[in-house]
């Protein structure tokens, strides 16, 4: 039996903290490495100043005698000592800022996971609210057949985003994990997409903006069919919150070199040059949204990169800054395989 919201992002938090965990480990001995280096450059800093003030100053001239004797300068010396002192100053700065920017990461992921545990729990509390509230209205002996109708579709919808939120954070778990998505089928994409664009309207509530299907593909991929729905999914849930009512969402699958080709493109409001790379990382969000569709919840593109890159894809996003719309391009290889082992929908 699926887990319930709750039990999900409970499961997702403890995924969390086992994956700073782990994190923490993967990082400490580099941390470490650079902590002793600042500690021994900083001690051998102020050693070397202090042996410079207390008996550099003070003896002066019994050691210049003695570097007389040695064959040795008294500015070769000086410009050793100081070049020395400077190298070890210099490796006291880089550490330090090392170490400082590892404690503002760790800072600024922990702020983005407690921001994210918090979106979630009201994504997930709204919902729920919402059908409760239908649920206790359908019980009500003076509703009509046609209300009756409306009531129960908006109890279908607002149920089917509680199952993909649900679905969003197990999966994400299972990412963050390292757990396999299952064992790899050979999927006609064809097949596959002309199925999932008659049945992709129904998940979501488009209002008045147009999804179009361009499939012109023969290629057949390593994948699952679960995984290529959440793809899509995550891409066009995506979209839909970018994009305003009249603008269009069009999705391509073509063959290229090699491979095939995948196509989510928008005529939303785009995407900023400078938050390109970081669409997707973990609880990343965009600054800007079209508000009536919902915030989200910064997994999605994660989750896409994750599931592309389980399938030996590649993904990159396309947006010009000052221009509208955004455009995410997968690329994934294609197989040679016989015929009857196809995966058929």
């Amino acid at each position: 039996m699926p887990p319930d919201g709750r039990t999900a992002v409970r499961l997702y938090k403890n995924t969390l903290e086992s994956s700073e965990t782990a994190m923490h480990r993967l990082l400490s001995t580099p941390v470490l490495v650079i902590y002793l280096i600042y500690l021994a450059a900083l001690a051998m800093t102020l050693a070397l100043l202090a042996f410079w003030v207390v008996v550099v100053q003070r003896y002066n001239v019994e050691i210049n005698h003695l570097l007389s004797r040695l064959g040795v300068e008294w500015n070769q010396f000086h410009w050793f000592v100081g070049s020395a002192g400077g190298g070890l100053f210099f490796l006291v700065i880089v550490a330090l800022t090392y170490l400082l920017a590892i404690t503002l990461s760790e800072r600024r992921y922990s702020r983005k996971q407690d921001e994210f545990l918090s979106n979630i729990s009201h994504e997930l509390k709204s919902p729920i609210a919402a059908i409760k509230l239908h649920a206790q209205t359908l019980e009500q002996d003076d509703v009509s057949p046609e209300e009756r109708q409306v009531f129960m579709g908006y109890i279908l919808r607002e149920a089917e985003r509680t199952s993909a939120l649900v679905d969003n954070l197990l999966e994400s778990s299972r990412l963050i994990a390292g757990k396999s998505t299952g064992d790899l089928q050979p999927i006609d994409l064809r097949e596959f997409f002309r199925d999932y664009q008659q049945t992709v309207r129904s998940r979501f509530d488009l209002g008045e903006i147009e999804l179009r299907f361009e499939i012109r593909s023969q290629a057949v991929v390593m994948a699952t069919s679960e995984a290529l729905q959440r793809i899509m999914d995550n891409l066009i849930s995506n979209a839909l919150r970018f994009t305003e009512a009249g603008g269009q969402i069009l999705c391509q699958v073509r063959d290229s070199l090699g491979g095939a080709e995948i196509v989510v493109a928008d005529t939303g409001i785009g995407i900023p040059h400078g938050e390109l790379p970081k669409i997707f990382d973990r609880f990343y969000r965009l600054r800007r949204e079209i508000g009536q569709r919902g915030k989200g919840t910064g997994l999605g593109l994660a989750i896409v990169r994750g599931l592309v890159e389980e399938l030996r894809g590649r993904i990159r996003a396309i947006s010009s800054e000052g221009e509208p719309g955004t455009r995410f391009e997968i690329r994934l290889p294609q197989v040679d395989v016989p015929e009857e082992s196809v995966e058929r929908r």
